[in-house]
């Protein structure tokens, strides 16, 4: 009996992956912008209050072309409370952004605890601070996700359409058919 039936199901899993695929990109993509645009933001040169949580942070430089150059600034950040400048350490790495404003990480900072901290930045005006959480386990999860759920689907559909032409063509050819 030939049966078309490794077909319809091989083409339906390359449409689950194709469309999988990009559903995951779009939904992961949106949440990544989402999380940036709910970055704490302080104008650089400015001074701004912030709250934060008690843990690390890391500080973004935004502004035009702020994902492929980063002008000089400075920046301090206070405990209100205690009066007492945090630690803030170069960021190791490279992490850039450009959706609806380009930016780059450049430093990390940690809170010892969660409470109102003074931000002061220095620097050319048209920029800004965006102080978060890092971006670099959201960007992974979107780009993997897409790659894993196009190539599982996307090849396991391939693999069952190969298998079923190759099995159909054997029926064909095979003796006494």
């Amino acid at each position: 009996m030939r049966t078309r039936a490794g077909y319809w199901i091989g083409g339906l899993l390359v449409t689950v992956g194709v469309l999988g695929a990009i559903a995951w990109a779009v939904l992961t993509g949106a949440h990544l912008v989402s999380t940036i645009d709910e970055f704490q933001h302080v104008p650089i040169p400015g001074r701004e209050q912030v709250r934060l949580e008690e843990r690390k942070y890391v500080l973004y430089v935004e502004g035009p072309g702020a994902d492929e150059r980063v002008p000089p600034f400075d920046v301090q950040v206070s405990d209100s409370e205690r009066e007492s400048r945090l630690a803030i350490a170069r960021y190791s790495g490279s992490l850039t952004y450009s959706f609806n404003t380009a930016g780059s990480a450049v430093a990390t900072v940690r809170a010892p605890r969660a409470g109102v901290y003074s931000v002061r930045t220095d620097g050319p005006e048209g920029y800004q601070l965006a102080i978060g959480e890092s971006i670099r386990g959201n960007l992974v999860r979107t780009i993997v996700g897409t790659l894993v759920i196009g190539a599982v689907f996307g090849i396991a559909g391939i693999v069952l359409l190969i298998l079923t032409g190759v099995r159909r063509s054997r029926a064909r050819t095979a003796p006494g058919m």
